[in-house]
């Protein structure tokens, strides 16, 4: 079903990508709780993102940088765009939702929306189309303005607070290609020694995992105690067969000397 209802961008309709936004917005607007107007205006944003990006997703699927860099860049003007329309609490939420702050991942020869894994129904909507679903054609994009249609117009717009932290996402970089359509394609990869790491933390008592050099550490140090201990004993043991030998040759002496006397006394009888 994905495949025949999300073909990749450089074959997509017009209209297929008016109903992809619209559906993006439509459970944009069903979980983050979007007013009339912020549907309308997040209509507009999630268009204009799909529309920029819809040239360079194949290129980005065939892993050229170029079309990499472009695609983040294309993502930061959408999250930027989108800081001016929700509000600081809506921003945060949406934020915290992957499928909303990064819509788009790739696969090995094809690029898909993350919001198809989560909404499998592409035939339900939850509101009605925006009221200027087929006449918008990116007039508000940043191709007409590039400080931002959205900041430059949000006082005469809304009243409510404003996200203020960081919304770009270049500097995470984060990967566009995944496994299995919910992981990080080297999600299922093993890292080395990441069996054993996983064993020490399982371990702890704290829950903090220990870094590889202190694990290393510390076996050294307890191959080097192990070491002297058993320097401490070898000393020990000779020491202990030296009094014995001491014993013995006192014995000896004794004895030798009872003899002595014994034979001096029978000789002055």
């Amino acid at each position: 079903m994905l495949a025949i209802s999300i073909p990749s961008m450089g074959a997509m309709s017009m209209s297929k990508m008016r109903e992809n936004a619209r559906f993006l917005t439509d459970r944009m607007a069903y979980e983050l709780h979007l007013s009339p107007m912020q549907y309308d205006d997040v209509y507009e944003v999630n268009y204009d993102f799909i529309n920029s990006v819809r040239y360079i997703m194949d290129d980005v699927v065939r892993g050229y940088a170029h079309a990499l860099d472009r695609y983040y860049d294309c993502l930061d003007y959408r999250n930027e765009d989108l800081r001016w329309i929700l509000s600081s609490s809506q921003y945060r939420r949406f934020m915290g939702v992957e499928y909303f702050y990064r819509p788009i991942y790739t696969t090995p020869n094809q690029w898909l929306f993350r919001i198809y894994n989560v909404y499998h129904d592409v035939k339900h909507f939850y509101f009605g189309k925006p009221h200027h679903y087929k006449t918008y054609n990116g007039a508000h994009s940043r191709h007409h303005h590039h400080a931002g249609y959205y900041k430059s117009n949000h006082q005469t717009r809304y009243r409510h607070e404003f996200y203020k932290g960081d919304v770009k996402v270049r500097h995470e970089k984060p990967a566009l290609r995944v496994q299995d359509k919910h992981k990080p394609s080297n999600a299922g990869v093993r890292k080395p020694n990441e069996k054993r790491r996983l064993s020490v933390s399982s371990g702890s008592h704290s829950g903090s995992r220990p870094s590889l050099g202190k694990q290393n550490s510390g076996r050294v140090n307890q191959s080097v105690s192990s070491g002297k201990s058993k320097k401490e004993v070898k000393p020990a043991v000779k020491g202990e067969k030296r009094n014995e030998t001491q014993k013995r040759s006192d014995k000896s002496r004794g004895s030798d000397t009872r003899r002595e006397e014994g034979r001096k006394a029978s000789r002055g009888r």
